[in-house]
């Protein structure tokens, strides 16, 4: 009985050494690096830095690990960065005097503030957010301008097109010049340099002979053939001689 007892014990012992030793390897097993690549989709809008607003130094003084403390200078917005150990990962953003990120911490550059409820942004290209922190035009542009009624002139690789403020593409960007005429319709350039109207079906409304633009005032616009005689254009097509 007694080499059974001893028997017992010594199983038992081994048993909880065994076990002690496999929660000591669980304690000192590394935790996981979790670490964000470049081609990550970063969205980090809408989250609160830790820190607080200093308005003698007029910057936010983060006491986040994850994020630079960021200064004013005078104005309502300013730019963070998100310290990341990639220096060539893109980690600008936009925040407020909050503390909340309005703009995600994924781009390369960036205008501080909004027009227009808008901000631009880029990487490498040019691209627009809105004040909801959605992209509505992604950073492909070589430049992108504001127009009357909520729209953008959107310019790639030379050629002007046009997108309205939900990031629908109206027009592509395939016109060597177009500038917005109002009305729902746009100047278009046909060499050499003579001005017609379309509308965003791009459908002629006004045939290219004029060597000049404007915006339309009340329906209609005085602009000037080659020669110098002006002609009053109206919205609706019609072209008549002043």
């Amino acid at each position: 009985m007694k080499k059974i007892a001893l028997s017992c014990i010594t199983i038992a012992l081994i048993s909880c050494q065994q076990k002690n030793k496999d929660v000591k390897q669980v304690e000192k097993k590394e935790p996981t690096e979790v670490t964000t690549s470049k081609n990550s989709d970063i969205n980090d809008f809408g989250k609160q830095v830790k820190g607080h607003y200093s308005k003698e130094q007029d910057s936010w003084i983060s006491e986040d690990p994850f994020y630079d403390s960021a200064s004013f200078d005078g104005v309502d917005y300013a730019s963070i960065y998100r310290l990341t150990d990639n220096e060539d990962e893109p980690h600008l953003g936009l925040i407020d005097k909050q503390g909340k990120i309005v703009v995600s911490t994924k781009y390369s550059g960036l205008s501080i503030g909004f027009v227009n409820g808008f901000c631009e942004v880029s990487l490498d290209k040019k691209g627009m957010v809105d004040d909801k922190g959605k992209e509505i035009l992604p950073p492909v542009y070589d430049w992108i301008d504001f127009a009357k009624d909520n729209l953008f002139i959107i310019n790639k690789d030379g050629k002007n097109g046009f997108a309205d403020a939900t990031g629908k593409v109206l027009v592509q960007p395939k016109y060597q010049g177009a500038t917005y005429a109002g009305d729902g319709l746009f100047f278009y350039m046909k060499e050499p340099q003579r001005w017609g109207l379309k509308n965003f079906k791009e459908e002629v409304i006004v045939q290219p002979e004029f060597t000049s633009t404007s915006e339309f005032i009340n329906g209609k616009v005085v602009l000037q053939k080659d020669g110098g005689e002006e002609y009053i254009v109206y919205s609706s097509g019609k072209v008549v001689k002043k």
